[in-house]
């Protein structure tokens, strides 16, 4: 069932992801015509990668340097950067209302109880859980609020999604921090050694630090750049 919730969640992304594009690709003709399938090979070629990885073990070894960071962290923010520095963004920031974005974020909460099954799957501890010190639900829930206020284009709106948008960035860093350090460092949370399971290297659980992470860390970006943009 696990496994079944984490296809679940990606599917649903997959698709508002695709829509979203093709909205956007209707009223804007700078977008090419092959844009759609290019996305979605783009999007299936990662998720490639990512078997592919899981496939050949190269992040099971859980030492450091941590594999998870350096072979699937890292490239995504490479895109994530090439995609905001070139310019890609600009025509998706100035046709989608900037309260979707934010309301997608929601899908966090979904995450957190994907993290939750596995912790009681057996295979991480309490500590990554929102039992514990991971507060990112938080992102998620507040999430629907906030788009609301900026659908509703309340005063307070563009102040409480910078302030959203800043905290769930720093909870999405006590994320990481937590995982790096039960990882490298287990003493600090009292244990002998790294109470994560090398299950968690593999698919689906991957998707979380290869796909729904980022894809958090893209939308903020996005986020913070339709903010801009009014200012301007």
């Amino acid at each position: 069932m696990l496994t079944f919730n984490f296809c679940l969640l990606y599917s649903a992304l997959f698709a508002v992801i695709g829509f979203a594009y093709a909205r956007v690709q209707k009223v804007n003709d700078q977008l090419p015509r092959t844009g759609l399938f290019m996305l979605y090979a783009g999007l299936l070629l990662w998720t490639i990668y990512l078997i592919i990885l899981d496939r050949l073990g190269v992040l099971r070894p859980m030492v450091n340097p941590p594999r998870i960071p350096l072979f699937v962290i890292l490239p995504a923010f490479v895109f994530i950067a090439w995609f905001y520095a070139t310019g890609k963004h600009r025509p998706f920031a100035q046709s989608i209302p900037i309260w979707q974005p934010v309301l997608i974020q929601s899908f966090r909460i979904g995450v957190e109880f994907l993290i939750l099954g596995i912790y009681l799957k057996g295979i991480g501890p309490v500590q990554a859980t929102f039992e514990g010190y991971n507060f990112d639900i938080v992102s998620g829930l507040l999430a629907i609020p906030v788009a609301w206020l900026l659908y509703r284009k309340a005063g307070i709106a563009r102040i409480a999604t910078w302030i959203w948008s800043i905290l769930s960035l720093l909870l999405l860093a006590n994320i990481i921090f937590i995982f790096n350090t039960l990882v490298l460092s287990p003493q600090m949370w009292g244990f002998t050694q790294n109470p994560i399971s090398a299950e968690f290297t593999q698919m689906p659980y991957l998707l979380i630090a290869g796909f729904y992470m980022p894809f958090a860390v893209f939308l903020h970006v996005f986020t913070f750049m339709q903010l801009r943009k009014k200012v301007e």
